[in-house]
């Protein structure tokens, strides 16, 4: 085990599994491939207000869905909160999001990071947002 792998493993408690997403997360990923399998829905934009609990803030969350958001053309917002979590919006093809959470615990499987997403709900999209933001 490496010093990188000692550290991580210390501040995670030496779990190195890999997370199970939460029922909230399994219940809008499946939502979001059946819309990116129907031809009828799966150009048409989606928004979800999401809220992360768990390791979310001092580990560069929000630089991260910052990142794999602008690379899969999705736009929003994301911003820590007093509480601890972390909370965004995120707007975009199905498809596009459901590839979004999945780089993103990928991202954050290696260093046993945990979190889980505890609350998603359907928003209206917006028409002329521009990028996908961290807020401060």
């Amino acid at each position: 085990m490496g010093l990188f792998d000692t550290f991580f493993s210390s501040v995670t408690g030496g779990s190195r599994e890999p997370q199970k997403p939460s029922n909230v997360e399994l219940e809008l990923r499946r939502r979001l491939t059946v819309l990116a399998s129907d031809e009828a829905t799966q150009d048409t934009p989606l928004r979800y207000f999401l809220r992360w609990a768990g390791q979310v803030q001092g580990v560069g969350f929000r630089f991260t869905n910052t990142n794999l958001a602008q690379a899969r053309a999705l736009t929003g917002w994301v911003r820590n909160m007093e509480d601890g979590s972390v909370e965004m919006e995120i707007q975009g093809a199905p498809a596009n999001i459901l590839s979004h959470l999945e780089a993103l615990h990928a991202s954050y499987e290696r260093m046993g990071t945990r979190f889980r997403l505890v609350d998603a709900q359907a928003r209206a999209p917006l028409a002329n947002e521009d990028g996908f933001t961290p807020h401060y």
